[in-house]
């Protein structure tokens, strides 16, 4: 009777410890897999955030915001590209050719398109992927007429 006992103690306890091993091992691979994420979104993450206001309005999406220029003397434009999935709102600034003072200068942008409420929308500026910050403004007011105050 007694090795009986004791032959079953040895696998009970055998059975705890692959249970806790295989318990601690799935958890592991979730840490890992958490922190492998949170690394690729760390170097995925694009440096430059734009701030811009955005109102959807009667179907129609309308992004103002700022952008920060080598100089007064280039120009911007914007697009909005519609897919499937997400609307890419394109930023550039080029360059005119003409002689400028070299002072950072900030410049107005504004991109208006159709869409759902609910869509996916990502910028560019220049090519490159950029934060957006979005300041949502209330149906109730006039998007040129509200003051977003930026620090830095």
């Amino acid at each position: 009777m007694n090795n009986k006992f004791l032959w079953g103690a040895l696998l009970v306890i055998a059975l705890v410890s692959v249970s806790a091993y295989l318990y601690n091992k799935d958890k592991q691979k979730t840490i890992d897999q958490a922190r492998d994420e949170a690394i690729t979104d760390q170097v995925q993450r694009p440096e430059i955030t734009l701030n811009t206001k955005h109102q959807f309005k009667d179907g129609q999406h309308i992004f103002v915001g700022l952008v920060e220029l080598p100089n007064p003397c280039y120009k911007v434009t914007t697009e909005a590209i519609k897919d499937q999935n997400e609307t890419v709102l394109n930023i550039n600034y080029a360059s005119t050719s003409e002689v400028c003072a070299e002072v950072v200068t900030s410049k107005e942008f504004r991109i208006s398109f159709e869409g759902k409420a609910d869509e996916t929308i990502i910028a560019k500026l220049n090519g490159e992927l950029v934060n957006l910050n979005i300041f949502e403004i209330p149906l109730d007011k006039n998007i040129d007429e509200v003051k977003v105050y930026n620090k830095g």
